[in-house]
């Protein structure tokens, strides 16, 4: 590979690099959230607690689903936290792309 094949690839790789600090980072947090407490959601209506074995001491099933809806709580408030403070509108890709009030502050106005 040329000198000149290498330096386009690493100014690709930059070019993305920067691109993420141009994207809204609470939103993203915020619907990267949303979409865990969907899966846990999903998981724990999947899981009959009434099938489970709960004489089998090995059997950790109970206590990991316990865990899993002992985060929902707070992971919920920190969606809450992340959607208001970025102002979620329900357009991932929309919300996401939009800067943050903050950064537009230093935009130039000519």
């Amino acid at each position: 590979m040329s000198d000149i094949e290498t330096l386009q690839g690493e100014i690709k790789e930059l070019i993305v690099k920067i691109s993420l600090y141009e994207e809204n980072g609470a939103a993203k947090a915020a619907y990267a959230i949303n979409r865990k407490l969907n899966e846990l959601a999903d998981m724990l209506n999947r899981t009959n607690v009434a099938n489970l074995d709960l004489t089998d001491a090995k059997d950790k099933t109970f206590e990991r689903l316990k865990a899993a809806w002992g985060e929902m709580a707070s992971l919920g408030e920190a969606y809450k936290t992340l959607a208001a403070s970025a102002g979620i509108t329900g357009d991932e890709d929309k919300d996401i792309k939009k800067k943050p009030f903050n950064d537009r502050l230093a935009e130039n106005r000519d």
